[in-house]
C-alpha cells in the first residue's frame, strides 16, 4: 500500500499543480511539504494551526539580477508556531516552496534561518544533507 501511494505523490508531484483542484492540490502541497520538513528539519515540525499556502510569482528585482526563473510561481507553505511556548529566529516554524508548474520542492527554511535550496542539484552534493537541528533564539 505504502509504494503505491508514493507512487501516486511521485505522479502527481510530476505535473503542473495550477491545474488540480484546490481542494486536492492544497491536500497534496500539505502532504508533500510535511515530508520534506520531517526530512530535513524534523524539530520545526508543527501542527499548531494549519499552515499557509500562497501561490507567488518569482518578479524580476534587484535580488536577482540573473533574472532566474522570473515569472515563474511556486507555493509556499509556511508552518507556524506558538509563540506564548517557544521563541525562534523567524515567525514561522518552516516555510517550503514548490515549483507550481513541476511540483517539484524548490526549498526548505526554517524558524532558525537555516534552510537547504532544493532544486539546484547540479551544485549540490550528490551526498544527503543532514537535518537541521531544532534551536530556540536566544532573546
Amino acid at each position: 500500500m505504502t509504494s503505491i501511494l508514493l507512487g501516486y505523490t511521485i505522479t502527481v508531484f510530476s505535473q503542473n499543480l495550477d491545474n488540480i483542484p484546490t481542494e486536492k492540490r492544497d491536500s497534496l502541497l500539505k502532504a508533500k511539504s510535511k515530508e520534506i520538513i520531517l526530512r530535513y528539519g524534523p524539530g520545526y515540525y508543527r501542527e499548531y494551526k494549519a499552515p499557509t499556502i500562497e501561490r507567488i510569482v518569482v518578479p524580476p528585482s534587484e535580488t536577482n539580477p540573473e533574472g532566474i526563473n522570473v515569472g515563474r510561481a511556486y507555493y509556499m507553505i509556511t508552518y507556524w508556531y506558538d509563540k506564548t511556548k517557544e521563541r525562534l529566529e523567524e515567525d514561522f516554524a518552516a516555510i517550503v516552496r514548490i515549483w507550481a508548474d513541476t511540483g517539484e520542492p524548490a526549498a526548505v527554511l526554517f524558524g532558525c534561518n537555516y534552510g537547504y535550496i532544493l532544486d539546484r542539484k547540479k551544485t549540490r552534493s550528490s551526498k544527503e544533507q543532514p537535518p537541521i537541528p531544532y534551536v530556540q533564539s536566544n532573546w
